[in-house]
């Protein structure tokens, strides 16, 4: 059997997100299943880095690579000829070429494509940009009002290229799984899925460090007691509400640090989110927020363990990985209640629904004996170690074999 890999998202930003690190944790253990069952690969991706660096290629692995040419972005040679074919194959044909070589073919990320002529496990995170829709699209209402014909037409088709986009690869996919009940449920609901085509696959928690392309690690480590918030900082992520309950709580006389780590946080001025930005910058307390920028694995585990709280202030989650990584790292996790969290967290989790909830919990564990927080910790660390990535691998591994080898 012949299986296709899109490996794009280990190329462009996905890989230092959760779609990155659900492939590069569930590719390395399909091919190693896929090799031993005697299985060919087939790799997708753009002309740029080598994305198999990122994973642990077995020597007895037999594979072939399909470039796709240079990412979108790159594409500075492109003519606008160029540029109207792709998007037309995009919109009316084959979205990925070459795949109807494969006997199957996975898919991490939908905006990629999902093709027609080859049967497809999509992986579905989540319909954040969907459910987030006035937090990631512009109306087209504010040109056209103001009569510029021309981004009103520019925003009008990046808002309906999405949608088609999501819309065409859920209906191509063979399989969708998603990564949670919550999202099974959401992509049913809004998008009338069928229920024999939808599935779950819930992702698992590792320690181990992962490959990455950056060798930078963080140098401003804190030197009081901290929170922590690792992340990205678009606008379902509170972090404002984090930052107001870390104003009030050093208001009050508690000596804390705030450590934001991610690529969104290498200095207040560059924090994309503007509630945030302006949260940390006119913050009284701004010398202990600590903004850390990229963290690799190693740093940001050290992190997340040496913290009273890991706080996770989001309004919506496909699964909720950061979660699980607090509590095998044994650190208390406050997080909103709602989507996935309470599926992922249960009853070891800190449930919250805004910023003066997130300063309560944080009082009561300034308060806590050193027994009653061990004893959290480690019931939180055993419900954690139920998620394991090997579990996520196998069931997408077993999905992609039934699939392909009943075409």
């Amino acid at each position: 059997m012949k299986i296709g890999i899109d490996l794009r998202p280990l190329q462009n930003g996905h890989k230092y997100r959760g779609i990155g690190e659900v492939a590069k944790q569930t590719a390395n253990r399909i091919i190693e299943a896929g090799v031993s069952d005697g299985h060919e690969f087939v790799f997708y991706e753009n002309d740029e880095d080598d994305p198999k660096k990122l994973l642990d290629m077995p020597r007895s692995l037999i594979y072939s690579v399909v470039k796709l040419g240079p990412m979108p972005e790159n594409d500075n040679q492109a003519s606008k000829s160029d540029k109207i074919k792709r998007t037309l194959r995009e919109f009316y044909g084959e979205p990925i070429k070459d795949t109807a070589q494969c006997d199957v073919f996975l898919q991490y990320d939908y905006a990629a494509g999902v093709p027609r002529n080859t049967r497809t496990v999509l992986i579905k995170h989540d319909l954040i940009p969907y459910l987030f829709w006035d937090k990631y699209f512009e109306s087209a209402w504010v040109p056209f009002r103001n009569k510029a014909m021309r981004t009103t037409l520019r925003t009008l088709f990046a808002n309906h290229k999405f949608m088609h986009t999501l819309r065409r690869s859920l209906r191509n996919a063979h399989v969708i799984m998603s990564v949670s009940h919550s999202t099974k449920h959401d992509i049913e609901k809004y998008f009338d899925v069928p229920a024999k085509k939808s599935k779950v696959s819930t992702l698992g928690v590792d320690l181990k460090p992962t490959k990455t392309n950056s060798v930078d690690k963080p140098t401003n480590w804190p030197t009081k007691p901290y929170l922590i918030f690792v992340g990205a900082g678009d606008a379902r992520r509170r972090v404002d509400d984090l930052v107001a309950a870390y104003n009030n709580l050093k208001a009050d006389g508690h000596d804390l640090q705030l450590v934001l780590v991610g690529e969104n946080y290498k200095s207040a001025e560059q924090i994309p989110n503007t509630i945030v930005r302006n949260e940390v910058l006119k913050s009284s307390y701004q010398d202990d927020i600590i903004l850390m920028g990229y963290a690799d694995d190693e740093s940001k585990q050290k992190l997340i363990a040496g913290a009273l709280a890991y706080v996770y202030p989001t309004k919506y989650e496909g699964f909720g990985i950061p979660i699980l990584e607090s509590m095998l790292l044994e650190t208390p996790v406050i997080v909103y209640k709602n989507s996935s969290t309470e599926e992922v967290g249960g009853s070891h989790a800190i449930y919250t629904q805004n910023w003066s909830g997130i300063m309560a919990e944080i009082k009561k564990l300034l308060v806590e004996s050193k027994l009653v927080r061990e004893k959290r910790v480690k019931a939180a660390k055993k419900h954690a170690e139920q998620f394991t990535w090997d579990k996520t691998a196998k069931v997408m591994y077993d999905e992609l074999t039934r699939t392909g080898g009943s075409s």
